[in-house]
């Protein structure tokens, strides 16, 4: 699945640190293979909680960047995930976004996030 991926500039940052690290230059390379890593292991409470999720610099100051293709089975996955944690009237979770595309940017920079913060807790 292709889409605009939606991040902020923290994120850009965390990225080319994530690309150095790892002498991969792409970054839609290097953020498809901390997504599928995140989601093979099957600790989304740890990756998703409510710490992770607190937005800075605002929640909607995201902008696309670049356009990524997702394996189908994980974007499905990351649907699911921002299903999951999506704000209701008994939790505060995910925002709600005009589109798919910024829920699956949220759910992405959760993972970039987890990845800085949890360095040991995350391979590729």
């Amino acid at each position: 699945m292709k889409f605009n991926l939606s991040l902020k500039d923290t994120h850009l940052e965390i990225i080319e640190q994530l690309k150095e690290k790892h002498s991969i230059s792409s970054s839609e390379e290097i953020v498809k293979r901390y997504v599928k890593s995140a989601l093979e292991l099957q600790k989304d409470d740890f990756i998703f909680d409510s710490r992770r999720e607190i937005c800075t610099g605002g929640c909607f100051a995201s902008e696309p960047q670049f356009e990524i293709d997702m394996d189908d089975s994980d974007f499905d996955k990351l649907r699911r995930v921002f299903e999951n944690y999506r704000t209701t009237a008994n939790s505060s979770g995910f925002s709600e976004y005009a589109t798919v595309e910024e829920e699956i940017s949220k759910t992405i920079r959760c993972i970039i996030n987890f990845a800085e913060k949890e360095p040991d807790s995350i391979s590729i």
